[in-house]
């Protein structure tokens, strides 16, 4: 602020280039959180800037928050025509930090068709060779072999899945994975925590006393027979395993990180908070090992403590609504260090009654006339974060009818905010695909980026090179289609199949007979089994009927009408 000679207070807002030098200055001294405070209040104020855009991705990427990074990138892409091809080196960074290393090499690869004699051309070169370096990928990343790059690919598709609530489609891709690695004790690890989370207790300690006769020091293993102690009431069972593995060395993140959650449940709040603090020396970004921190320093009637934590989450995102509510929290919390349970939990969500609260407001805002609403929504960042927030709850019904209610604003914001959603690792596939539809429907540039299936793909839906108008069924066929085969298949064979629906619509020479609903399915399962053959794939029609639920006999049905138009497979020698 400033004042005048009469002593009036006159507002003073800098622009962005103002704020990217602030921020320059503080990376020179290495001050990373003062410095991504600075450049996102530069990309606030300019979000179409491409310099701003990539030097904020790089900033988040250096703190470890490579799916933000990532997020922010395949924005400016989607923006811009002329977005800078080092927006592909930037995502190659961040793959290869979300250990998705092929997905880093075809990112590279896109930079050097681009810029072949680009600014980080020898970077990505020298790049690509490490990724294609057997003996230095170990060295960089512990992983060797293919059955070693595999498991470790399911098991962080398995983690994205329970974070996303898909318990059941996490525990089957890690029994289809133990079935054809008994012995891995990766798969075993992480299968036994998804038995825990599915509640399937028995199988879990079954899993996890197995690897124990192996590896009596197993500390994931371990881990999961603690909570189940703790469920079944037996603290001081898990109070001694704990105490056992505390005496243990040189624990990895995923280790410590396990040993804190129980610290927390066993309210050892002293102890959590060394293990906590170790893990921030790897992970100084992070907002879970932040939350928990503070909730350790809390629960020891330490607020102020508490209220720092909550404060450096703010300064990196100042758009995190959880952190907003723990941060009040600490500054009313009593004198007395009271312990408020109700009103904290130690997964970095806010609480039950919070979340209700919030969905109330939410409900009490969209009652709004549909001007004032549409008002609060392109005025209102707070609404905006909280329905951003509401997103990420772990309800289905919220979920979606949140992402139907951001699709109806039907502008920038709500394109950004649905993209980003198809980012995330976090969040369930059958949304996912249902916001594809959602952005067709806004005519949203394509190709969408998203994380399904456990792949980053780039994923299409207006396959169909028309020059004429189908009716609405037809085009459900297609929307059928790409919701279940986008990420499910390789994309060669989406592709081929939307050609052969092509081919057989182009010969009903605008004639469209009626299809019903129903048709609509049996049709899109039908072009999946034939463009999955034409790619060489082994399928059955019975695999088909059973994950499209349609019949045998309508599958054979739509068969008969679109087989003609199908290109059969070449004879492998």
């Amino acid at each position: 602020m400033k004042t005048s000679k009469t002593g009036k207070v006159i507002p003073f807002s800098q622009n962005a280039t103002f704020y990217m030098k602030r921020g320059a200055k503080e990376l020179e001294k290495n001050d990373l959180i003062a410095a991504v405070s600075k450049y996102r209040e530069a990309y606030e104020r300019a979000p179409e800037d491409a310099e701003i855009t990539v030097a904020l991705a790089e900033i988040l990427s250096q703190m470890q928050r490579f799916e933000e990074s990532n997020r922010i990138l395949f924005r400016l892409l989607a923006d811009r025509e002329d977005a800078p091809a080092e927006c592909h080196f930037g995502l190659a960074c961040n793959y290869f930090g979300l250990q998705d290393y092929d997905r880093a090499a075809d990112s590279l690869e896109d930079y050097l068709e681009l810029e072949p004699d680009g600014l980080f051309a020898a970077d990505a070169e020298d790049f690509l060779d490490l990724i294609d370096d057997d003996e230095a990928m170990f060295e960089t990343t512990g992983l060797k072999g293919d059955d070693d790059y595999e498991d470790n690919a399911v098991t962080h598709f398995a983690r994205s899945l329970l974070a996303s609530g898909e318990v059941s489609y996490a525990v089957e891709e890690l029994e289809r994975r133990h079935s054809q690695t008994p012995n891995s004790q990766k798969i075993r690890e992480q299968l036994a925590v998804a038995y825990f989370v599915a509640n399937r207790r028995d199988e879990a300690k079954q899993i996890a006393n197995g690897i124990l006769e192996e590896d009596g020091q197993n500390i994931l293993a371990n881990s999961t027979l603690a909570l189940a102690e703790i469920e079944e009431g037996n603290r001081t069972a898990a109070l001694a395993r704990l105490d056992e593995m505390l005496k243990l060395r040189s624990l990895d993140a995923e280790e410590l990180h396990s040993i804190a959650v129980l610290q927390l449940d066993l309210e050892r709040f002293a102890d959590a908070e060394k293990t906590l603090t170790q893990m921030l020396l790897l992970m100084p970004y992070d907002e879970n090992i932040l939350h928990k921190l503070a909730y350790a320093r809390f629960m020891q009637g330490d607020a102020e403590g508490a209220k720092t934590y909550y404060q450096k989450l703010l300064r990196i995102d100042p758009h995190d609504t959880v952190a907003k509510y723990y941060l009040n929290q600490c500054k009313h919390a009593d004198s007395a260090g009271k312990r408020p349970n109700a009103k904290w939990i130690i997964p970095y969500q806010v609480p039950f009654s919070e979340a209700f609260r919030r969905l109330n407001h939410l409900n009490r805002v969209l009652a709004l006339p549909h001007d004032e609403l549409n008002h609060v929504w392109a005025e209102d960042g707070a609404f905006r974060d909280l329905l951003v927030w509401a997103i990420s709850l772990s309800d289905l019904r919220v979920k979606r009818s949140m992402l139907s209610l951001v699709f109806t604003f039907a502008d920038q914001n709500a394109q950004h905010i649905l993209r980003d959603f198809l980012l995330r690792t976090d969040q369930p596939d059958e949304l996912k695909r249902a916001v594809f539809g959602m952005l067709k429907h806004l005519e949203a540039k394509e190709p969408y980026m998203a994380y399904l299936n456990g792949r980053w793909i780039k994923g299409r839906v207006s396959l169909l090179e028309l020059d004429y108008k189908l009716p609405a069924s037809y085009e459900g066929v297609m929307q059928v289609l790409m919701q279940f085969m986008l990420g499910n298949c390789r994309e060669e064979c989406t592709t081929e199949a939307a050609h052969i629906f092509q081919r057989y619509v182009d010969s009903l020479n605008k004639k469209f007979p009626r299809i019903s609903a129903e048709q609509e399915i049996s049709f899109a399962a039908a072009l999946e089994y034939l463009g999955r053959l034409s790619c060489g794939e082994s399928v059955s029609q019975d695999e088909i009927s059973d994950v499209y639920r349609v019949t045998k006999s309508r599958l054979r049905n739509a068969l008969v009408k679109l087989e003609p138009f199908a290109t059969k497979p070449e004879p492998t020698e």
